[in-house]
């Protein structure tokens, strides 16, 4: 049976990837792809102009809590 990520990073850099990866990582959560992109601003209005779901790092954040009860 195959999985398909529920939740998709996308980061401007490596170091913003590999702190993303640390953090799934520390709250043992694996149904999160991370995905480098250079053109994060351009895909951020794109993802918008599709009206598609976009979260802030509070959004997230709050999420995260949420998930361990913090």
């Amino acid at each position: 049976m195959s999985s398909f990520a529920r939740f998709l990073f996308r980061v401007k850099d490596r170091q913003i990837e590999e702190e993303a990866k640390q953090m799934m990582a520390a709250f043992d959560i694996t149904d999160v792809e991370i995905r480098r992109d250079d053109t994060i601003a351009d895909a951020w209005l794109e993802d918008y102009k599709a009206l598609k779901t976009t979260y802030g790092l509070d959004d997230i954040r709050a999420y995260l809590e949420g998930l361990t009860g913090t």
